[in-house]
């Protein structure tokens, strides 16, 4: 499990408002000092929140450690930092912090997030208390790819799946920092796939298709789906032309008012149509001859 951040969403973030963050008039405090005593405060907290220990009560909250000791990662070692930049890191290392220990890697920031006008009814616009998935991946260093967990584009070792550990976190963060949720943009649509478990598109129209496309490729594997996408092979059948993944905010909500927006008739409405109108045939035969001339000249790490 990995994603990357993409640059598209910069356009729709806005730093979090300072004024509605300390809950007073700006022009009362010494703005320098304010933002010295916050920078000092992030190189010890999470999320300006947590220290370590608070992080490792989350993640014994949501059982993601004994689903680790399970696998065979008793001895899990929690690191915390902050960047320059306002972005959160949380590692988990088996032993050790050396990098070949590396099970969990997540990157975090805090964001305003403005959506297109073009999502609401009139002249309405919403801005949202965000927190930004900037990176998010989890590795099993001693174990291997097999039949059953096949490689998937992008991925370097098998998962620990622990998906359903990371959306319990989620939900306690977002829920005690009073954030409207999680944003993230999966630059596989396997990732994608992964995440509708509890994640929606923000636009109804990348959920319908997306809804769409795991109706009608429900047998095959999340790999498969993967090469087809990256092969061409999966055919939209109405104009008969391959389906693109076109990667797009993927949010997971929390709050009453971001729960409204995926609940309004509006949202339901164009979900349907396009939930409705497409439909997908995979030429799989064909998916398997391109993607093995394809893996000739290029890694699955490349992907």
């Amino acid at each position: 499990m990995k994603k990357k951040f993409h640059e598209r969403l910069k356009k729709n973030l806005r730093p979090p408002d300072l004024a509605k963050e300390i809950g007073r008039d700006i022009a009362s405090i010494d703005v320098g000092n304010y933002l010295k005593s916050i920078h000092t405060q992030k190189e010890k907290l999470f999320l300006r929140s947590f220290n370590a220990e608070d992080v490792s009560g989350l993640l014994e909250q949501a059982h993601l450690f004994s689903h680790l000791d399970g696998l065979g990662y008793a001895d899990v070692k929690v690191m915390i930092d902050i960047d320059d930049s306002g972005v959160n890191y949380l590692k988990l290392f088996h032993k050790s912090s050396n990098p070949e220990n590396l099970l969990f890697d997540l990157r975090l920031s805090e964001s305003t997030y403005i959506p297109d006008k073009v999502y609401f009814d009139g002249d309405m616009n919403e801005a949202y208390d965000m927190i930004v998935i900037e990176w998010l991946s989890s590795q099993d260093p001693h174990r291997g790819f097999s039949s059953d967990r096949p490689q998937l584009p992008g991925q370097n070792l098998p998962g620990l799946g622990i998906l359903r550990h990371c959306f319990e976190i989620m939900c306690t963060i977002g829920q005690r920092l009073n954030k409207d949720g999680f944003l993230d943009i999966p630059d596989h649509i396997h990732g994608a796939i992964m995440y509708a478990k509890e994640f929606k598109f923000f636009d109804p129209a990348h959920e319908g298709v997306l809804r769409a496309l795991m109706r009608d490729l429900k047998r095959y594997s999340l790999s498969d789906i993967s090469w087809g996408i990256i092969t061409r092979t999966i055919i939209e059948k109405y104009k008969n032309e391959p389906q693109p993944y076109d990667p797009s905010e993927q949010v997971y909500y929390i709050s009453p008012r971001l729960r409204r927006y995926f609940l309004s008739k509006k949202y339901k409405r164009v979900f349907r149509k396009y939930y409705r109108r497409k439909h997908f045939r995979f030429d799989y035969d064909e998916m398997l001859e391109r993607r093995k001339k394809i893996l000739e000249t290029r890694t699955m790490n490349d992907l």
